[in-house]
């Protein structure tokens, strides 16, 4: 009896591992990306003076489907912005490091109407220059191993009242 319990037991195969592989890598996020008409430089106590950026984020996979939730870590860097220059990226000027690994993280950050994440980045108004436009990078690691990355222009034009601003891709 021991003997036929043991037959019937199967070990994975090279093939096997290589299928589960690629049946993963469609689910799994392919590239991330920092949505543009949302992300921007924000007040959010409603007074004019702006002090953070609010980041509108999606995950797509192999198949273009965004609106995927990962677990991982990312990491945002806010930096000057370099006019002119191949690599607009100056100096770094702040950075934030966000888990995403436990189910009260993904409900803190993950919209479910959007089927994004909304991070909520505080500014130190005394480091961060008066500037026009400023380069935000997000990256994303996974806990796979994997790195994704995605770069943005933040747009930041005072106007009378609460200030504006706007996202655009970074060529």
């Amino acid at each position: 009896m021991l003997i036929s319990a043991v037959g019937c037991a199967s070990t994975p195969r090279a093939t096997d591992d290589a299928a589960r592989r690629d049946m993963l890598t469609l689910l799994m996020p392919s590239r991330i990306k920092i949505v543009e008409p949302f992300t921007r430089v924000k007040s959010f106590d409603d007074d004019p003076t702006p002090d953070g950026i609010e980041l509108l984020l999606q995950a797509v996979n192999s198949l273009d489907n965004p609106g995927l939730m990962i677990a991982g870590q990312l990491r945002v860097e806010l930096f000057e912005h370099v006019a002119g220059s191949a690599d607009q990226k100056g100096r770094r000027l702040e950075h934030w490091d966000i888990e995403l690994a436990t189910p009260a993280q993904q409900r803190r950050y993950w919209n479910q109407l959007t089927q994004m994440y909304e991070f909520r980045l505080g500014i130190d108004r005394t480091v961060m220059p008066q500037a026009d436009k400023y380069v935000l990078l997000v990256t994303y690691n996974s806990p796979l191993g994997e790195h994704l990355t995605d770069e943005g222009v933040l747009a930041y034009r005072p106007g009378p009242g609460a200030p504006r601003s706007t996202a655009s891709r970074a060529p």
